[in-house]
């Protein structure tokens, strides 16, 4: 399934929570048989921010005599593409990581002038030094350079990028293997990690820190002790201050005198 996610924010999230004839938000799977509709033993999931596919593995969870799926959401979805696929062969994969990496400034990005109901698509080429916002959560992020160490693997290192930062990466093409006669190669870019903003609805959402990790209780974010992990990353690589106030870049200077 294919598609993607008009987020409402955190101030959504709450109006929701008060009002409980409001639908589950996210998307549930129903099959329709004989005896009429019935939920899906399976967590659907949704294409969180920008287009993504997602695949729902529904090998044993289908009752018998199924005719028609039906597929309810709380949540402004727009679904581009939705396909029933059979299991084949899995294919060959080979994991290449990152020969080179950069963190650096690029700016704060322009976005398409595209109707509603598509997602917001920044231009690359057009950025500003000037965010649309006031506030940004503020604390140490990594330092700008290489970051090769910290997304190396999916651990609790993490590469802390700011507003308007731009991490690029390189991979020598000459390191795969070539592919067989007649098969074709996709390339996928596998990510681990998470967002955070400044909504005043997100907890600890003006400040870099407290930093997540891996197995950690994503309800109780911030009330959760952080456990014994090997947090040198952190002291090597986080030096470099953020926020939490945003500054107007003039263009012209001007000084006023007392008359």
């Amino acid at each position: 399934m294919t598609g993607w996610l008009h987020f409402g924010g955190g101030m959504a999230n709450i109006s929701a929570s008060h009002r409980p004839e409001l639908p589950f938000p996210f998307p549930v799977l129903e099959a329709e048989t004989d005896g009429g509709w019935q939920k899906v033993d399976v967590s659907v999931g949704a294409p969180v921010g920008k287009t993504k596919t997602i695949v729902v593995d529904l090998e044993g969870k289908l009752p018998a005599n199924t005719t028609k799926l039906r597929l309810s959401t709380g949540f402004e979805i727009h679904w581009n593409r939705i396909a029933l696929l059979e299991k084949s062969t899995l294919p060959k994969t080979t994991e290449q990581h990152a020969a080179t990496t950069d963190l650096h400034w690029h700016g704060y990005g322009a976005f398409e002038n595209l109707p509603s109901h598509l997602p917001l698509t920044p231009i690359h080429a057009e950025t500003t030094d000037t965010p649309n916002w006031r506030i940004t959560p503020s604390g140490w992020v990594t330092r700008y350079g290489a970051v090769d160490e910290l997304i190396a693997a999916k651990d609790n290192q993490l590469a802390i990028i700011a507003a308007g930062d731009e991490l690029t990466l390189d991979f020598d093409a000459s390191a795969l293997p070539t592919p067989p006669a007649g098969t074709v190669r996709h390339f996928f870019l596998f990510t681990s990690g998470w967002d955070k903003d400044a909504d005043f609805h997100v907890a600890q959402g003006w400040t870099v820190d407290p930093l997540p990790w891996h197995g950690m209780n994503h309800q109780i974010y911030g009330r959760e002790p952080r456990p014994k992990l090997d947090d040198a990353w952190i002291k090597k690589y986080n030096t470099r201050w953020i926020g939490p106030r945003t500054f107007r870049k003039l263009k012209t200077l001007t000084q006023s005198k007392n008359k």
